[in-house]
């Protein structure tokens, strides 16, 4: 068992529930308080777990721990629940915003929750466009229960998201069934390709600018601006990658602001200037809202 220190502002209660928001969720599972996720480690997968509860105590169950096993598995969870990113920056930096502050002392302590996978939140951000966040969920439990692989524990099913190369031996006949659309599926395929075939990759983008990935995602066919944002937001940490036109969003920012009708581009981009370097971290707070 690793243990993580005790973190000075983390909210484990806010973060076990937006890790709930689902029941239909098929890449991890909580049971109690204790997180259960699949991770490939060098073509093997990993089943690892994490009770948030106190310090963050992580166990390996299906292999022995190895200590590149566990190295990896930290730098997971740190990517995963954003421990490195010092919260009081972001709360003192939009302390003029009241509306967005008290939001902040209501949550405080919740991190931006991520996706370590760039692969995984394009998919993801693929699947749910268009269409209601229920249906997008089962779809994503269609896609990773027929092609990706699972770990059995103590008779569970845990699994893993299907690999770039096993996604793009399918075709758009294979996807239809499980009622994803043929545009969609066309998508799902075409990062799949340039994933599988190195085209793509979290490392051949770590050294450029935040415009420069940007126009790179978007080069790819079916990621657009709000793809691009919301997998710059939450895989490549990116606090200032703004999705802004996510309906959600714009919800929650009526709700709050007790706005007669939506935000507009222009409206929520003048508001933002409030929250210069961590755009990201506001939008999701203002998601995370929608859970009450």
């Amino acid at each position: 068992m690793q243990v993580l220190s005790p973190f000075t502002v983390f909210n484990h209660e806010q973060i076990l529930k937006f890790l709930n928001r689902n029941e239909r969720e098929c890449l991890h599972k909580v049971i109690d308080k204790e997180v259960f996720r699949v991770i490939r480690f060098q073509n093997e997968l990993i089943l690892f777990s994490i009770r948030l509860e106190g310090n963050l105590q992580i166990s390996v169950h299906n292999i022995p721990s190895k200590q590149e096993i566990a190295e990896a598995i930290t730098k997971y969870v740190k990517q995963w629940f954003d421990l490195d990113t010092n919260l009081e920056a972001f709360y003192q930096s939009i302390e003029a915003d009241t509306i967005l502050s008290k939001l902040c002392q209501k949550y405080h302590g919740l991190r931006l929750i991520g996706m370590p996978d760039l692969f995984e939140s394009l998919i993801w951000s693929i699947i749910g466009q268009q269409i209601n966040l229920t249906f997008a969920y089962i779809l994503k439990e269609r896609l990773v229960h027929n092609f990706g692989e699972s770990v059995d524990f103590h008779g569970q099913y845990f699994y893993a998201l299907p690999t770039p190369q096993r996604l793009a031996q399918l075709s758009i006949e294979d996807l239809r069934p499980l009622q994803f659309s043929t545009r969609k599926a066309e998508y799902i395929i075409n990062i799949a390709k340039a994933f599988a075939e190195g085209q793509f990759s979290t490392e051949k983008l770590q050294n450029l600018s935040f415009d420069e990935i940007r126009s790179e995602l978007i080069k790819i066919k079916g990621i657009g601006n709000w793809t691009a944002n919301y997998s710059m937001m939450k895989s490549l940490r990116y606090y200032d990658a703004f999705p802004i036109e996510d309906v959600g969003l714009q919800n929650a920012v009526k709700n709050h602001y007790l706005l007669d009708s939506k935000p507009t581009m222009i409206q929520l981009n003048e508001m933002a200037k409030h929250w210069k370097g961590w755009k990201g971290y506001a939008t999701f707070y203002f998601w995370h809202s929608l859970l009450e």
